[in-house]
């Protein structure tokens, strides 16, 4: 089944969420150049079979928060792990989500991972996207990664 990326409307805001069976997310301006602070952009998905919206971004435009959300709209959660300087990072797509605390539980790590990568970092906690999603109501992709994705 092929995904409809959403319509944006001229007026970017808070739009009834779960309308219409092609509603995906929206993107919403947090702040910006009428309160002195240069502008930043929140992405919120939603997913339609469970009926959540979660966050997936901070940008600093609307076309760059709007890209957050078409891209996985059409590429969906891209596997994380960094095969190394020739190859860069897998680009397989991830199904479990690898997480641990620091010693002081003050900053949480994680990482996507594919099928093929699932049981890198065994002492790691390990959900699916989905149970991580609605217990933390965020994600997004390649936050925690090193390098860019060739």
């Amino acid at each position: 089944m092929e995904t409809q990326i959403p319509a944006w409307h001229s007026t970017v805001g808070y739009p009834q969420l779960g309308k219409g069976p092609d509603y995906r997310g929206y993107v919403v301006k947090v702040q910006g150049t009428d309160d002195g602070h240069p502008e930043r952009w929140f992405t919120y998905a939603f997913d339609q079979d469970a009926r959540h919206t979660y966050w997936i971004g901070m940008t600093d435009s609307a076309d760059e928060a709007k890209a957050v959300l078409e891209r996985l709209l059409k590429d969906g959660w891209i596997c994380e792990h960094y095969i190394g300087d020739d190859a860069g990072h897998c680009s397989d797509r991830a199904m479990t989500v690898r997480s641990t605390w620091d010693e002081g539980r003050t900053k949480k790590f994680r990482v996507l991972l594919c099928e093929a990568h699932r049981n890198i970092l065994p002492d790691w906690d390990r959900m699916t996207i989905g149970q991580y999603v609605r217990t933390f109501s965020g994600l997004e992709q390649d936050e925690p990664i090193k390098g860019a994705r060739k």
